[in-house]
Parts: C-alpha cells; structure tokens; sequence
C-alpha cells in the first residue's frame, strides 16, 4: 500500500538530477518491520554461533529502515551488445527481510554486512549493506563481500544517470582506451555518481561511464558511451574512426 510519505526525509543530499529522477520514477510503499524490537536480532558469527547482533549492525539496519525503506523505483538502460541496441527496465526495492535477514562478520574489511532486497531481478549474488555505509554484493551467493558503491546515496545518483542516458545513443565501444575517451571534448566528472570502481563523466552531449567487472578470473575495466544530438553523435563517430 502507497504511502503519504515523503520518498526520502532529506532529499538536498541527492543532486537535483537525482531528485527529478526519484520524482518521476520513484515511491515510498510502507516499509516492512521487523516485527519485533530490532534487539532481539540474532546473527552468525564467524565462528557459526548464533549471537545478538551487534550495535554497530544494530545502528546500520536502523538507519537504513528508517531513512530508505520502502523505496522503489525503475532504472531504464541502454547498451549495445553484439551490435544491436538493448533496452531492459531493472527494478531496485530499498527493503531489509525482517527477523529473516541474514548478516554475516566481514573478516576483510572488519564490521558486519547484511541483505537487503536490491534489484528485483533472478540472480547468484546478494545485495549487501556494510556497517562501514557502503553498498556491496558477494558475487555469486557465497564469496567475501565486495565493495560496489560507498553509500546508497551514490548508488541512487548513478542510477539516476543510468536512467537518464537510457534514451541517447549508445555506442559500442567495449574496453575502449581511457586516453582515447580523454580526447572528447567538455567531460567533467560527476563525483556524487562516481567511486574508485566506476566513474561516470559527462557533457552537453556525451557521457562515459566505465567501471571494474566483478570477474575475479579475468578482471579488467569496461567503458560505455552514449550521446545525443548530433553534435555529441559527431563527436563519438570521431573517436571511433
């Protein structure tokens, strides 16, 4: 059931392209509860044995139901793959499960992370919150955790560049050099949507999003363009040629 609620209690944290993009996409269903005081949560240790969890964990679940859940909203995409383009709509469901989340020791990086319910889409892995605040995801269901976006707020500004270049033309540049993308013209870097993994950096008509793959095998960096108008179409086919 919708609720009067607003979709996020402090929506100047967000860049107002985030904002128009929680606005046309987005809503705030009533959140699921934990049914019980959150202190009686129960967690696995490292060791396997079942233990209150911790107040750190504790204080990182609060916040998130407090400040998040709830949220939904849909994020379009756009790619070129095999040399046809492909759109596809991804859902993402800003919920913890209730008593039934899982959490587990991060002996890595220290702290906890537990589940939350993330894109609503058939998957290996999980989608993971760290007490350290980061967004991350354990591959294929049973590996370490693995940092994807520094905050939620990051994750929800990159989606909302995804979905906005979902209409450009997408081209189909694939490991394309970072010096040769260096060479278009005006792209500035968009911070709030940016992180060590993936960087996006944008112009009037051109934008450029690469990121780490998760392949542990055969890691490497990816690079996805998309312009609009054809000055930004110029500008791309250039860079190809």
């Amino acid at each position: 059931m919708k609720s009067s609620m607003h979709l996020l209690e402090d929506p100047s944290e967000l860049s107002p392209r985030a904002q128009d993009f929680l606005h046309r996409t987005g809503r705030r269903e009533r959140p699921a509860r934990f049914g019980v005081p959150m202190e009686f949560w129960h967690v696995h240790d490292h060791a396997g044995k079942l233990v209150p969890a911790p107040l750190d964990l504790l204080i990182r679940c609060e916040g998130f139901e407090q400040k998040f859940a709830g949220l939904r909203y849909e994020v379009r995409r756009s790619r070129m793959v095999a040399g046809e383009r492909y759109e596809s709509v991804r859902r993402w469901e800003y919920d913890h499960l209730g008593m039934k989340t899982r959490a587990w020791q991060d002996p890595g990086r220290g702290g906890w992370y537990f589940e939350w319910t993330g894109e609503r889409v058939s998957k290996p892995c999980r989608d993971l919150i760290h007490t350290d605040g980061s967004v991350g995801t354990d591959v294929d269901g049973s590996g370490p955790y693995l940092p994807v976006a520094p905050s939620l707020l990051h994750l929800i500004e990159s989606h909302a560049l995804t979905d906005t270049v979902a209409t450009w033309q997408p081209w189909p540049v694939g490991t394309l050099a970072a010096a040769a993308v260096a060479l278009l013209d005006g792209l500035v870097e968009v911070p709030e949507a940016s992180w060590s993994s993936s960087r996006w950096r944008l112009s009037d008509a051109v934008a450029v999003m690469d990121h780490d793959t998760w392949d542990r095998v055969n890691p490497r960096r990816l690079t996805h363009i998309w312009s609009r108008g054809e000055a930004g179409h110029r500008q791309v086919r250039a860079l190809m040629d």
